[in-house]
């Protein structure tokens, strides 16, 4: 049953996605290389609505009694995905992406989804009480935007997505754990499915409808997975969309720039750039360097005082800042294209 439904879903996304291709442009649903873009000329965009679509339909053909009792769940998602259409289309402005990502975080927090505690560090719990719901909207929010961000080649957000949505697939498999296995499996489906038509040279890019909804997706996942790993695990499992958006952060700032500044020095470019502008092989090391942080997120047995790894995390996002700086002089980039909108 659980091939049968893999199948199902795979072939439903392959289907939807050259549908999608054909009529892209009467849909207008297309991209336009700017100052950050690898690509030259116009593709399609907005495969995340069909990959989406696929996979929550396939949950709810196959697992309509888990889908009825995580409800919430489907509906938060739901939104996002509206929101990342709406983005493809027409344009949106990031306060009012945030704004969606506010109200599906309290659809979650209805539905007993949501960061209450992170563990111990020196020694004591940290509890968050009625600051959860702020949290755990800091937290949504801040994968989410990280999953948009890296983004930038082709195949690269797609293939991160398969080695994250693999890792849940594989606790909820371990710990009997239907929302991360019926979940990830669906969507693991539809994302190497998109992945046949995302992979260098891409014919659709999965557009903010896709990172979006899957960095969304990956933050809930996440959550539920606090039960079995402790919280800073989440940070290992995320770890390259993660410090990928913190170095920007730290980097702007120092700058004197805008956070929301867009820019051409992110992880993906400057490797790019390091590897010839050979964008498979740029991808596949990316990918080979999240895979020993997903490592040590899954090996972080629960229960410990996470001051540790936590203070190794920053440790690492510091020395990746410093790398950032030494390849931005090395490479003699312009960061900062000034023409476009914050991102």
């Amino acid at each position: 049953m659980i091939v049968f439904e893999f199948l199902v879903v795979f072939i439903a996304t392959v289907v939807g996605t050259g549908w999608l291709i054909r009529y892209a442009s009467v849909l207008q649903l297309v991209d336009e290389p700017n100052q950050r873009s690898v690509h030259r000329g116009v593709i399609p965009k907005g495969a995340g609505v069909v990959f989406s679509l696929t996979a929550l339909l396939g949950l709810v053909l196959f697992e309509s009694s888990c889908c009825l009792q995580h409800f919430p769940l489907l509906g938060s998602l739901l939104l996002i995905l509206a929101v990342g259409v709406l983005d493809d289309r027409n344009g949106i402005a990031p306060r009012f992406k945030f704004f969606v990502i506010a109200l599906a975080t309290l659809i979650l927090w209805e539905g007993g989804v949501f960061i209450d505690n992170v563990g111990r560090y020196f020694g004591m719990e940290i509890h968050f009480g009625f600051l959860e719901i702020p949290f755990t909207f800091f937290a949504l929010a801040g994968f989410t935007n990280a999953m948009n961000l890296i983004d930038g080649l082709d195949g690269l957000a797609g293939s991160l997505g398969v080695l994250m949505l693999s890792t849940f697939l594989l606790l909820g498999w371990r710990y009997h754990d239907p929302v991360l296995f019926q979940f990830s499996l669906v969507f693991l489906a539809a994302l190497l499915a998109f992945l046949l038509f995302n992979w260098y040279p891409a014919t659709i890019f999965m557009g903010d409808s896709g990172s979006l909804t899957l960095g969304f997706l990956i933050s809930i996942l996440s959550i539920r997975a606090l039960e079995y790993l402790p919280s800073v695990s989440v940070l290992y499992l995320g770890a390259v969309p993660i410090l990928d958006t913190l170095i920007a952060i730290l980097r702007r700032k120092v700058r004197g720039r805008s956070v929301t500044a867009p820019d051409r020095c992110h992880l993906h470019h400057l490797l790019l750039n390091c590897n010839k502008a050979n964008v498979p092989k740029t991808v596949f090391i990316i990918v080979l360097l999240q895979i020993p942080f997903t490592a040590i997120g899954l090996l972080l047995p629960r229960g410990i005082d996470q001051t540790l790894p936590l203070l190794l995390f920053f440790a690492t996002v510091w020395a990746g800042y410093r790398w950032v700086e030494r390849m931005i002089r090395m490479q003699r980039i312009e960061c900062y294209p000034t023409e476009e909108k914050p991102v």
